[in-house]
């Protein structure tokens, strides 16, 4: 109505004792300038998000891409009212590309101090448990972390898990994604996998590799959505509005409860 009332005013000011009898045309004339500064903020409400291979989290058959996380984030996309598009891309170039592209977030990431000022957050999208696997023939016993350091650990490119092991000294063999480190374990080229423990026990049934109990549960992390820094704060406080009442009124757990984990 400001706009439209400006308009008027305008043409009053213009057209000295016409606007009266052109007052309906005017008003269309401004309705519609009104219309398409609503259309174009509502354009503005959109996210290309950004995200990587991690079975069963998220998955790709064809065309599809599927997960207990992409169900997640579809419904609370929904609820957010945010149209988005989704894309698929290696872990490591998933950060980049959210870090320097605009209107781009990416998911699921570990929060770390090196990330945390080139992200706006959107926590907890996951709460991850972390472990370290050995080969089913091979017994490492580890009391604490550092019981490890004389091994070779394998974790992915983009893990904030295998950057916080680097950090600390350990030796970490990268693969391009985690689904790899499950055959370079059977193959013995690591010697301990360190894994969210939900992929780890899911990679190995699909490899058909008889997996154990891990030998020490190390570490649990909270990972989040990371989306750049030029994205609307309104639009990412919204997300984490609907997120926050998406875990209070249970759907994420009913949604993990379809794919029988547990978040």
């Amino acid at each position: 109505m400001g706009l439209i009332t400006h308009c008027r005013n305008r043409l009053a000011q213009r057209y000295p004792g016409r606007v009266s009898c052109r007052k309906a045309m005017y008003s269309f004339v401004c309705g519609f300038a009104v219309m398409l500064v609503s259309l174009s903020l509502q354009a503005k409400e959109s996210l290309s998000l950004v995200t990587f291979l991690e079975r069963p989290l998220v998955d790709q058959q064809g065309s599809d891409v599927h997960g207990v996380l992409i169900d997640v984030v579809k419904e609370l996309m929904r609820r957010s009212g945010i149209d988005y598009t989704l894309n698929l891309a290696p872990p490591k170039r998933a950060l980049v590309i959210a870090r320097t592209t605009s209107k781009h977030c990416v998911f699921p990431i570990e929060r770390s101090q090196e990330r945390e000022v080139f992200f706006q957050w959107i926590t907890p999208i996951l709460i991850s448990r972390h472990g370290l696997y050995s080969h089913p023939d091979r017994d490492i016993p580890l009391m604490t972390l550092s019981d490890a350091r004389p091994y070779t650990l394998g974790s992915y490119l983009g893990s904030g898990v295998g950057e916080y092991l680097e950090s600390f000294g350990f030796n970490v063999d990268y693969a391009s994604r985690n689904d790899l480190n499950a055959g370079k374990l059977a193959k013995k080229r690591i010697d301990l996998w360190a894994s969210d423990t939900i992929s780890a026990k899911y990679l190995a049934k699909e490899d058909r590799f008889n997996l154990k109990a891990p030998e020490l549960v190390f570490f649990t992390t909270v990972r989040a959505m990371g989306c750049n820094l030029d994205v609307d704060h309104r639009m990412v406080d919204t997300i984490q509005d609907v997120l926050f009442g998406m875990y209070k009124d249970k759907t994420i757990a009913k949604i993990y409860e379809q794919f029988d984990q547990s978040p």
